[in-house]
């Protein structure tokens, strides 16, 4: 309980406290189909590009940070020219040219969201070399695991089972159910 109690202090201590938003990895790669950029180069980037960098308490996949959203774009776009996303999968009926609606494959070459970001152009400088300042970190458990296999919420109640149990019979009601004898 201490080790995971001082890791949590730990990550609050080492965030930018002047920052008040933060960014998820995960989410801005699946926009782009690209895999996800590991946190340690995302940091690398930002930090190489001039702007400040720190992880967020709450999830290990999401970072905070000073630079634009523009300079945040710039370094998955950087990504992706050197991990090039895999392209998105069209359903069958949309290569035949079937059932044109809303899940059809665009008409115009821009219209997708992720050719959008990638085809801009990038602006800002981005190396992905390890600065020498990430060697020295402190030693403490960020994000801990569960405690035992089984930890967390029990499944909730389904709901299925006697819809007339518990309930009383109407004084008029003569009907009789399949398990009330005569």
């Amino acid at each position: 309980m201490t080790k995971t109690l001082h890791g949590l202090l730990v990550s609050v201590s080492e965030e930018l406290p002047d920052v008040p938003l933060y960014h998820s990895l995960p989410a801005i790669c699946s926009t782009v189909n690209s895999s996800t950029i590991p946190r340690k180069s995302f940091n690398a980037a930002l930090v190489n590009a001039g702007y400040r960098v720190s992880a967020y308490h709450k999830d290990p996949g999401a970072v905070k940070t000073d630079a634009p959203n523009h300079v945040v774009w710039d370094v998955v776009r950087g990504w992706c020219k050197e991990n090039p996303p895999q392209p998105r999968k069209v359903n069958k009926r949309h290569r035949k040219g079937e059932d044109p609606g809303s899940n059809a494959p665009p008409k115009h070459p821009h219209s997708d969201v992720a050719s959008l970001i990638l085809n801009k152009e990038i602006k800002t400088k981005i190396d992905f070399t390890i600065p020498e300042s990430f060697a020295s970190r402190k030693k403490a458990v960020r994000y801990a695991l569960n405690p035992e296999a089984n930890w967390g919420p029990k499944a909730a109640a389904s709901g299925l089972g006697n819809p007339n149990k518990g309930k009383r019979k109407a004084d008029g009601d003569t009907t009789e159910g399949p398990a009330q004898k005569k």
